[in-house]
């Protein structure tokens, strides 16, 4: 058991009073250092610094964002727990009150064994005594169609991110020890006394640049196991798993860039950024059929007035071209959107849009069956239509998603109408 800075701090003030009241001859002083003294070694034969962690288990399933509960029993306890896995990415919150409750939502990489791993330290409620903590619980993941499609076509489904059309020859280059023999152009080589090297295109200059929209639309949920923000964050980790070029990770609202990542490694800190993103729970949902795409909105829109959007394409037109890819729901900011591309495509970016139907994340059948509802409904579709035309006329490619498409396959998947089922 260890001792906290709190309970050191009373133990010198002890030790002061004693040394007090011994040269002093002051009985008041010596007997509060004694009683400190004593009141120390009370608590810390008394403190019973353990708990029991129980862990309400749930079905895991590869691929999949799924909810795990760990709740922490201990009388006069109070822990400090972190949560780990290399079999996965986590995030959690912690609920206060009698029973500790720890929600942790989970994405395992594969199906099989998962292992859950807890650490930190325990203190008892006065603050005096702590102690380390860990444990380990091992669960199994089930295999799901998301992770069968994704060990099945992981070439394919990844074709948008790195594949290539065959190799464009950008340049020559002296050779240098690591590059390719196949690449050796003889008759140069020949000419100049000196190997020459072709320099390709899809070998040397390839980025991905990864645009997340946390705007207002994409916070609000009707349905909490079915939040758009949740989902896209699945589908973003995805894409950062497969890439394999140079990687930049973009969040931005409404209004400005929140945050940008420069490296690979990036999982951990846009879990935590996101927690700190206010969400927002709605009693239900009725499809915006109010101008998604009017015509009023027009191209004279003032760049200085930039929303998130925007200031991301205004970012990215000064780096390297490569591939840019959008996730968004297509709720808000629609005409700042198609000046981006604008501004993507000239520039050379190739532009990928992965829109997130609302409806389908927020209505079940039994919303169907009111005639207003199938009303908005149609009319809300007829305009995001519209939208997904005026994208691919601008050279975009538009991939539309619904709640039940699983992540993986989405890669390959032709843009249609909209999904719900």
């Amino acid at each position: 058991m260890d001792t906290t800075e709190y309970s050191r701090t009373l133990l010198r003030f002890g030790i002061l009073c004693l040394t007090c009241g011994y040269i002093l001859n002051n009985l008041l002083s010596t007997f509060l250092g004694i009683s400190i003294f004593l009141y120390l070694y009370l608590i810390e034969s008394t403190s019973n610094l353990k708990i029991e962690g129980e862990l309400e288990r749930s079905t895991l399933k590869e691929r999949q964002c799924s909810r795990i509960v760990f709740k922490v029993h201990g009388k006069d306890t109070v822990p400090v727990l972190d949560f780990s896995s290399p079999h996965g990415v986590l995030s959690y919150r912690v609920l206060k009150g009698k029973v500790w409750k720890y929600v942790i939502n989970v994405i395992p990489f594969k199906k099989g064994e998962f292992t859950l791993e807890v650490k930190g330290r325990l203190h008892d409620v006065r603050g005096l005594f702590s102690t380390d903590y860990s444990a380990s619980f091992k669960l199994q993941v089930e295999p799901s169609l998301e992770g069968l499609k994704y060990s099945i076509e992981k070439r394919s489904q990844m074709s948008l991110l790195s594949s290539v059309p065959d190799p464009e020859i950008w340049g020559l280059k002296f050779y240098e020890v690591g590059d390719d023999p196949r690449r050796i152009d003889w008759k140069r080589s020949f000419k100049v006394g000196k190997l020459i090297v072709r320099k390709l295109i899809h070998l040397e200059e390839k980025s991905v640049y990864l645009l997340l929209d946390v705007g207002s639309s994409m916070r609000r949920f009707a349905k909490r196991d079915r939040s758009k923000l949740d989902y896209a964050l699945s589908l973003l980790l995805s894409i950062v798993e497969g890439s394999k070029g140079d990687l930049n990770i973009i969040l931005y609202d409404d209004y400005r860039i929140l945050k940008v990542y420069s490296d690979r490694n990036v999982k951990k800190r846009i879990l935590e950024d996101l927690r700190e993103i206010e969400v927002f729970q709605i009693k239900r949902y009725i499809p915006n059929v109010r101008g998604i795409c009017e015509k009023r909105c027009n191209n004279n829109f003032p760049l200085s007035k930039s929303p998130g959007i925007l200031q991301c394409a205004k970012l990215l037109s000064r780096m390297k071209a490569g591939t840019v890819i959008i996730i968004t729901d297509l709720e808000s900011n629609i005409v700042p959107l198609f000046k981006s591309v604008n501004i993507l495509t000239r520039k050379g970016f190739k532009v990928i849009i992965y829109a997130l139907y609302t409806p389908s994340f927020n209505l079940d059948e039994e919303d169907l069956l009111e005639e207003d509802i199938l009303l908005r409904l149609y009319k809300h579709y007829e305009n995001r239509r519209k939208i997904i035309k005026e994208l691919k006329r601008r050279g975009a490619t538009v991939i539309d998603v619904s709640y039940r498409d699983s992540i993986k396959d989405l890669m390959v998947k032709p843009c249609t109408g909209c999904y719900y089922s």
